[in-house]
């Protein structure tokens, strides 16, 4: 079992299971247990989005099923920006967004080492693979060989297989600055304006911008507003 595990953002960090979206939800809050950790709120990921984090993959949290995005990609989260919100398929399988309350940086990419077995079910191997390239046991001690997980997968997939339809930038790959959240300025992004390449095929998904500026289409105000709501900045 290999668990893929990002930078922490003012606590919050994006974890896989054996690649993309092989988790459910019990199995996200066992595992953010096992890594000392908590599942985020709402609240957690839109503060560590605000200093920067951002992945393409659909990830539970407390109460709902999310990306965080800052640059906009056709292939992530429907080109859209903010924290994005799945209200279909809710009972799938994705990935998890765990919170460290004990992490008080703004960004953190030391490696976590260890975990605890006990909160898990299946305690067969398991590998931790962090940001910076670093491979442990779940004992704390280095692991030798290969990912089994990173790199190739990602290179050719989007978000969700239900909204992705054309093969994936190798800029949003899992161990690319974008998909980390370095807040790459937009001027410096792949033009993907030209060609959309993705069809959205639940129209259940809503939008929920963090920043007050994000231009959205006006004729669904009425209708986000009357969900969930919005989560602007507080200035």
């Amino acid at each position: 079992t290999e668990f893929n595990v990002s930078c922490r953002y003012g606590g919050v960090f994006h974890v896989e299971k054996n690649g993309r979206y092989s988790l459910t939800r019990s199995e996200a809050v066992e595992l953010c247990r096992a890594l000392n950790s908590t599942l985020s709120t709402l609240e957690q990921l839109r503060k560590a989005h605000e200093l920067g984090f951002e992945t393409c993959r659909y990830g539970f949290v407390v109460g709902y099923i999310v990306i965080p995005r800052i640059n906009p990609y056709h292939l992530c989260a429907a080109n859209h920006t903010g924290i994005y919100k799945l209200t279909g398929n809710t009972t799938g399988r994705y990935d998890a967004y765990c919170y460290n309350e004990t992490e008080t940086r703004d960004k953190a990419c030391e490696p976590i080492e260890r975990l605890d077995t006990s909160f898990l079910n299946n305690q067969s191997e398991i590998v931790i693979d962090n940001a910076d390239g670093s491979r442990y046991n779940a004992d704390g001690t280095r692991h030798s060989g290969e990912s089994s997980t990173s790199g190739a997968d990602d290179e050719n997939v989007g978000s969700g297989s239900t909204h992705d339809t054309t093969p994936m930038d190798t800029s949003i790959r899992r161990s690319s600055p974008s998909y980390y959240g370095s807040a790459t300025p937009v001027s410096q992004l792949p033009d993907h304006s030209s060609g959309g390449g993705e069809k959205e095929k639940d129209s259940a998904d809503e939008v929920s911008p963090v920043s007050p500026d994000i231009s959205l289409a006006t004729a669904a105000d009425d209708l986000l507003e009357k969900d969930d709501g919005w989560y602007p900045v507080t200035t």
